[in-house]
């Protein structure tokens, strides 16, 4: 039998490799006893470190096929032999919703019906206290039966913090960066919401051909889920019902409380082809058809508040009564009483004015002389023209012109040095901490000893291929908890702000 022929348990034959989970290879095998195609995924036991990848495979198996449901991958067996733990499934002819995505973005009825069998499956997981951690396209199969099958539950966690079997720790992240939820990106402990946060971007992918987020790392990508606003899908899709791009708006909520309260409401509005209920589903609804909710003040009755995008009624504004003069009030003067007095100040200027031109010469600005006072029977007429009752405007105070301050244009070299500085000097700190072991720091001392170089020669591809490998190294440390989350915490931004100094460099 040739290496790539192996058997085990003296009856599933491996075939070819067929694809790499999170927890080890799949392989497209043959069930000897019943005669069919199988898949199984396998882990080599020896390469792992530690105990709780075993035993997050071992549980995968059990939680898997104690989940019975016609959108979720059917478990036949799992054991172990050697070190080679393994878990027999269906085989699915596929595609999977990855390869259907690198034709371009899928029609809607096809995503509306994609997402009911996904919302279907995580309700049937979540009632089981189950999390599947890692919704995305490559986990979504179809099926021989036209159905979708949800697959790789390897890094599922119970949902319930407090149960001793839940293996994955708080602060450890795990999952795929442009699926991950806010609060699994932060390395905080989840339930069922980050799945629907994840359903979430895999509509939104299935719709525009892109998740919501995705920078050039995966570092960048956590940070645009924490932090970015959440896009339209209507900007990108404009023919998404109003109903589905709310409830997309509603399912990628920043906060978990935020979002739908389980996969069974996300269901009921895939049913029945409406917005998700509630305040935050009133704002999605809100905002996916371009009008403003008006949203009930805090302890007030939430079905009680203006519809979606209805105008307030309009009421006339009070008219203003003064009130009556009462005894020793003096009664209130008229507008305009004293007009009079003001033409006959004007009248006494424009006079002096006049006086003082003819005393002493001075013809450089003729003043004009005033009509004289009509008579009660006709107006008189004058060819000068008639004073205005208004004041003059005084003259504007000059204005000191600011001094220009000059720009300085920093240097993207030494924006990127900089940022290494810092990131270094946090990385010895932690490590003279006792927070950060010697085989972390090597990962950092190694990346920038390739961004100096790339640095020294101007060579920007070289650089931006040093901090990929930096990102990609760190987010792999993080995930496989070498680097404990209080060191992450102090790291990320240092390390986003070499990314971005990255970004900028122009060599």
């Amino acid at each position: 039998m040739s290496s790539d022929q192996r058997r085990l348990a003296d009856r599933y034959v491996l075939d070819a490799p067929i694809g790499r989970g999170g927890m080890g290879e799949v392989w497209r095998a043959t069930d000897t006893v019943l005669g069919r195609q199988v898949a199984v995924k396998t882990i080599d036991l020896g390469r792992v470190t530690d105990d709780s990848a075993a035993a997050r495979f071992e549980r995968e198996a059990r939680v898997t096929a104690a989940l019975s449901h016609p959108n979720v991958v059917t478990v036949h067996d799992t054991g172990v032999e050697g070190d080679t733990a393994y878990l027999v499934m269906e085989l699915l002819p596929g595609p999977s919703l990855a390869d259907r995505l690198q034709e371009g973005p899928l029609p809607v009825e096809d995503v509306i019906g994609i997402a009911r069998q996904v919302a279907s499956a995580l309700d049937a997981a979540h009632a089981r206290g189950l999390v599947h951690r890692d919704i995305k396209p490559g986990n979504i199969v179809a099926a021989a039966d036209g159905r979708v099958r949800v697959v790789d539950f390897g890094i599922t966690q119970l949902g319930d913090a407090g149960a001793e079997q839940a293996l994955t720790a708080t602060h450890t992240v795990m999952g795929t960066a442009e699926y991950l939820a806010p609060e699994q990106a932060t390395g905080g402990r989840v339930d069922g919401r980050a799945d629907l946060y994840a359903l979430g971007c895999v509509l939104f992918a299935l719709l525009t051909g892109e998740p919501p987020f995705r920078a050039a790392t995966a570092v960048a990508t956590m940070m645009q889920h924490a932090h970015d606003p959440v896009p339209d899908v209507r900007t990108l899709r404009p023919d998404t019902p109003a109903w589905l791009a709310a409830l997309i708006t509603s399912l990628l909520a920043k906060d978990p409380e935020d979002r739908p309260a389980g996969a069974a409401g996300v269901l009921e509005s895939l049913e029945s082809r409406t917005a998700p209920g509630g305040v935050a589903g009133a704002a999605a609804a809100a905002a996916a058809a371009g009008a403003t909710a008006v949203l009930p003040a805090s302890g007030a009755d939430p079905t009680q508040r203006l519809a979606v995008g209805a105008p307030p009624p309009y009421v006339p504004a009070p008219v203003a009564t003064p009130p009556p003069a009462g005894p020793g009030r003096p009664p209130e003067r008229r507008r305009g009483s004293s007009g009079p007095l003001w033409v006959l100040v004007l009248v006494a200027l424009l006079a002096l004015g006049l006086l003082a031109w003819k005393l002493f010469g001075d013809t450089a600005t003729p003043v004009a002389t005033p009509s004289s006072t009509p008579s009660s029977s006709a107006p008189a007429t004058s060819s000068a023209p008639a004073p205005s009752t208004e004041a003059p405007p005084p003259s504007p105070s000059p204005t000191p012109t600011p001094t220009p301050t000059p720009s300085v244009t920093a240097d993207p070299g030494q924006a990127v040095t900089d940022a290494e500085a810092a990131l270094l000097d946090e990385v010895r700190t932690l490590q003279q901490e006792g927070t950060l072991d010697k085989d972390a720091q090597k990962i950092f001392d190694a990346a920038g000893r390739d961004i100096d170089k790339a640095l020294r020669e101007r060579d920007a591809g070289a650089l931006r291929a040093a901090r990929d490998k930096l990102v990609q190294d760190y987010t792999k440390a993080v995930q496989d908890g070498k680097i404990p989350q209080d060191a992450a915490s102090r790291l990320d931004p240092l390390v986003q702000s070499l990314s971005d100094a990255v970004d900028a460099y122009q060599g």
